[in-house]
């Protein structure tokens, strides 16, 4: 005889594994968790999860198109604050200033990114500021060879990371205050410091040699960072498509006055980068750093991941291997189901598009494909109702359990996150997932077929 059974395994470390034994082989089984209270049900703890939260080092945060700058703050999980950095290039430049010309403004002007990112409360005015490098922008190699460990599948060459520290000077070129608009294409512009106009206009009137090319630019001239206010409710993304402006105007021949303008571009993309500070103190996770993960029972059951720092939620599943090691064992379906607190509403909503990576010794080597395909697999994003039930993430697991064999599978976990293309150094998106009875309300659910 041939038994169709269905197992739904919860993935919190206190909750059960429920089961359910049918004896019609016609019978079709569903993943509806609604009608449990229907069945037969008897339970089992063997296959609980244990959950944490990690930071991952080394999050690559430049060339990613998006220029990052502000400042939020939750209660769970503490304030983030992200500070964009670049360099400006003097490409295509030309001393052809009319001779009477004289200097009139320098500008930094700032369109929003194709992302449209405005994380945070953006009804109140947020201040930004720019300020000099004093420090050039250089790029790292991680290289983990040395120690026998391979480098994440998201490092893939040369980069600055978001953890990385350039200086700059403490008085500021220039600031402003604006409203963000989430919705419109509002550039943001900026005027700077009228004594470095000048400088500009002078030099580029007279073909100086800092205006001469790149390399000799940097030199003089190291880039700027945009820096937050400390006050500041929101996180805005604009473009890499900045200009620097040096305008300046003239008396035409005919007699009338006249405007031009020289512009500074952002042309070296490997060179923008986004550096995040995180503070999580007066937070459960006060102890967590890229040494120490937290695992959620010393945190009252509560996890997060958030772009831009590399907080992930980790899930291990020990006891799956062996389970699904049964003989006369298939496995029809498997899918897995993470609530969460955060709401897809409201100035801060979670995540849209998380994937599940796959750390071995909490080194990210891969991530859950597509079924079948080779693509990564993006959460299904259930959002929550005005009913009381909360959003969730689902994933269908049926190709990534079929790996449960391998030999090093004890050391392997899963870590909810973001993908690289998709934010995972670029934006300041936060989830924080939902508990019960101060456990995180994480669940697999498998339906198999067992032949005897």
């Amino acid at each position: 005889m041939i038994k169709q059974l269905r197992i739904i395994l919860f993935a919190t470390l206190g909750l059960s594994a429920l089961f359910t034994i049918s004896c019609d082989k016609d019978m079709s089984i569903s993943l509806d968790n609604d009608n449990l209270d229907n069945l037969n049900v008897t339970s089992d703890d063997t296959l609980s999860a244990t959950v944490s939260t990690v930071q991952m080092p080394n999050i690559p945060t430049s060339g990613s198109g998006v220029v990052l700058v502000g400042k939020v703050s939750q209660p769970t999980t503490g304030s983030l604050k992200s500070t964009s950095y670049f360099r400006l290039n003097p490409t295509g430049i030309t001393s052809d200033i009319p001779t009477n010309a004289k200097f009139d403004s320098l500008n930094l002007v700032l369109v929003p990114s194709y992302w449209r990112i405005a994380y945070g409360d953006t009804t109140k005015l947020q201040t930004i500021s720019a300020h000099r490098l004093t420090q050039s922008l250089e790029t790292k190699t991680i290289d983990n060879s040395f120690n026998g460990q391979p480098n994440p599948f998201y490092i893939t060459g040369p980069a600055i990371f978001g953890h990385q520290k350039f200086s700059y000077a403490a008085n500021e070129l220039g600031s402003v205050k604006f409203l963000p608009k989430k919705s419109k294409k509002d550039t943001v512009s900026m005027r700077l410091n009228d004594a470095l106009g000048t400088e500009f206009f002078n030099k580029i009137k007279a073909s100086d040699i800092a205006f001469n090319s790149a390399s000799n630019f940097q030199e003089y001239f190291k880039g700027l960072s945009l820096v937050s206010a400390e006050t500041n409710t929101a996180i805005i993304g604009f473009s890499d498509t900045l200009q620097v402006k040096v305008n300046y105007s003239y008396l035409g021949s005919d007699g009338f006055k006249k405007t031009g303008s020289k512009v500074l571009n952002m042309t070296e993309k490997t060179f923008q980068y986004n550096q995040f500070d995180k503070d999580v103190q007066g937070t459960v996770f006060e102890g967590l750093s890229s040494t120490q993960a937290l695992e959620s029972k010393n945190t009252a059951g509560i996890t997060y991941l958030q772009g831009g720092t590399g907080v992930v939620t980790e899930i291990k599943f020990p006891a799956l291997k062996e389970f699904l090691a049964q003989q006369g064992l298939a496995v029809n379906k498997a899918e897995l189901i993470i609530e969460l607190e955060t709401l897809h509403t409201g100035y801060m909503p979670a995540i849209p598009n998380p994937i599940l990576m796959i750390a071995d010794n909490r080194i990210p080597l891969s991530y859950v494909h597509q079924p079948f395909g080779r693509d990564p697999q993006f959460a299904q994003y259930i959002k929550s109702d005005n009913l009381g039930k909360k959003g969730r993430y689902t994933f269908n697991m049926i190709e990534y359990i079929k790996n449960t064999t391998d030999a090093e599978w004890g050391n392997k976990s899963l870590f909810l996150s973001m993908f690289p293309t998709a934010g995972l150094g670029f934006t300041p998106y936060t989830s924080v997932l939902a508990t019960q009875n101060n456990e995180p309300k994480v669940k697999l659910n498998i339906v198999y077929t067992k032949f005897k």
